[in-house]
């Protein structure tokens, strides 16, 4: 049934680019940037009122805000593509409270958060004037576009400092976002093209400098690369690419994880990366 419903949105988005190309392309866009919004189950909801929780005004929306604990240690948590906070649990109970303080937030249009659309752009924004309001991070953990995020926000913003990252999944490239959509929906090459200049008056830069060996030039933060070598989402060979330009930082491969990289062994590793203690070469 999904497959249909993919095809028949192609098919018309494939038309109307034909018939009327700025319109389709921006209707294209419209569509890619809107994340499916799930409902939070009672369990999730449980969890997340157990945080002391706030709104935050960004540009007119209200953004989610979630912290648990009150220890001088700030960490930051950042979610991926039709997530929200509640991804971070069993990272949130392994952190001493009395040590950390956590933060997580709900991107745009995902959670309890407002909005109907979210970018990377807009995402790194939000987390630029987040690691404002908070004074800078002693850690920033982040998950798929959660992590291209981040590095976006710290290639494109003066911000006060972070002292350690720890990026799992992420994509390597935000073509791959649009390849994705155009293989799911099998967009013609003129409906790509015209998301693309859709996506880059957005972003105001070439689609082609959106890019990890690009962002991370000159990124000198300590970080911490996790990436399952068998991820059908991103591409393990972005892990190697992040490696190779991120100077400073280790990777931790894992096997049979997938892209949501949940296991209580990445948990602890986490933990330890950020309290400091140092790596094993079985977890390098």
């Amino acid at each position: 049934m999904k497959k249909l419903i993919y095809k028949s949105l192609g098919l018309y988005l494939n038309t109307l680019t034909r018939m009327a190309p700025e319109k389709g392309g921006k209707l294209a866009f419209k569509i890619f940037c809107t994340p499916q919004k799930k409902k939070l189950s009672p369990a999730q909801l449980d969890f997340l009122q157990t945080a002391n929780r706030r709104n935050f005004d960004f540009n007119g929306q209200a953004i989610k805000i979630y912290e648990w604990g009150t220890g001088p240690k700030k960490i930051l948590f950042v979610h991926g593509w039709q997530s929200h906070s509640f991804r971070w649990k069993k990272y949130i109970e392994a952190f001493p409270k009395e040590e950390f303080t956590l933060i997580a937030f709900d991107a745009p249009a995902h959670g309890l958060s407002e909005g109907k659309q979210f970018t990377v752009p807009q995402n790194a924004f939000l987390i630029a004037l987040l690691a404002r309001y908070y004074h800078g991070f002693g850690a920033v953990v982040s998950h798929s576009i959660g992590s291209f995020s981040v590095f976006y926000a710290l290639a494109t913003y003066e911000l006060p400092p972070i002292g350690k990252l720890v990026s799992m999944a992420s994509p390597g490239r935000a073509s791959e976002f649009i390849d994705f959509y155009m293989e799911a929906l099998n967009l013609k090459a003129n409906t790509v093209t015209r998301i693309k200049h859709e996506f880059q008056k957005y972003a105001k830069e070439e689609l082609d400098n959106i890019q990890l060996p690009v962002l991370v030039e000159k990124l000198r933060i300590p970080g911490l690369i996790i990436h399952d070598r068998e991820d059908q989402r991103t591409p393990y060979q972005n892990a190697l690419e992040l490696l190779r330009h991120w100077k400073g930082a280790t990777l931790h491969s894992t096997d049979g994880l997938g892209h949501n990289l949940r296991s209580r062994q990445l948990v602890q590793l986490v933990v330890d990366f950020v309290k400091e203690k140092p790596l094993r070469a079985s977890d390098k």
